[in-house]
């Protein structure tokens, strides 16, 4: 997964604290060479005003990376007949 696209993009956090939630990236700052390497991604929970901080890109995954959930169905089974 690329960095540059994850702005914007809708995302899940593996692990942690906040393992399991999602939210949207609002900012991202990574560097990489001398004097040293590193990654700050800031991702905005849903429900929650306060960006989280991650600190490594295998943290993350992108909801569209995520195997889709089975569509319901249209309609509702039919209830047996109470007698």
């Amino acid at each position: 997964m690329a960095i540059e696209s994850l702005m914007g993009q809708t995302v899940r956090i593996r692990r942690g604290w906040h393992g399991g939630r999602t939210g949207e990236v609002i900012a991202f700052d990574h560097r990489v060479g001398p004097p040293s390497s590193y990654t700050v991604i800031k991702v905005k929970l849903k429900g929650s005003a306060q960006p989280v901080m991650i600190y490594s890109l295998d943290e993350l995954e992108t909801v569209s990376d995520l195997p889709a959930a089975p569509a319901l169905p249209a309609t509702t089974p039919e209830l047996p007949e109470v007698v």
